[in-house]
């Protein structure tokens, strides 16, 4: 048996045909836009890194300057204290010995004796 009829095609394949373009689409915008916020964080997480090794740097550099002005300021210290005392006069140069240098060995003083016996009790 054979039907015959005036039969309308069916628009199911139609539609699934739209719908997988317009949501092919869609991922494809959503692809590119997660690889352009990525692109985002990366430079942002970069110029961040970029200025944390500036201010390390610049600490380091303060902290390399405080120990200079340290030691400056014993200089002043000193010369400060030799000013005060009527007999003591300014030094011509200053000699900055290197803490690499010999260390001269005293001999070594005799033990003291105790003049009186330890008191044990109190």
């Amino acid at each position: 048996m054979i039907i015959q009829g005036n039969f309308k095609p069916a628009r199911s394949g139609w539609l699934l045909r739209i719908s997988s373009r317009v949501l092919s689409l869609f991922l494809g915008v959503l692809v590119i836009g997660a690889l352009g916020a990525y692109g985002v964080k990366v430079q942002f997480e970069d110029s961040i890194n970029k200025l944390a090794k500036h201010t390390r740097d610049m600490n380091e550099q303060n902290k390399e300057l405080q120990v200079k002005l340290n030691h400056i300021r014993s200089y002043k210290n000193v010369e400060a204290a030799a000013a005060k005392v009527p007999h003591l006069h300014m030094p011509e140069t200053v000699i900055d010995v290197p803490p690499s240098a010999t260390v001269i060995q005293l001999p070594a003083l005799p033990p003291v004796k105790q003049e009186f016996p330890s008191v044990y009790g109190y």
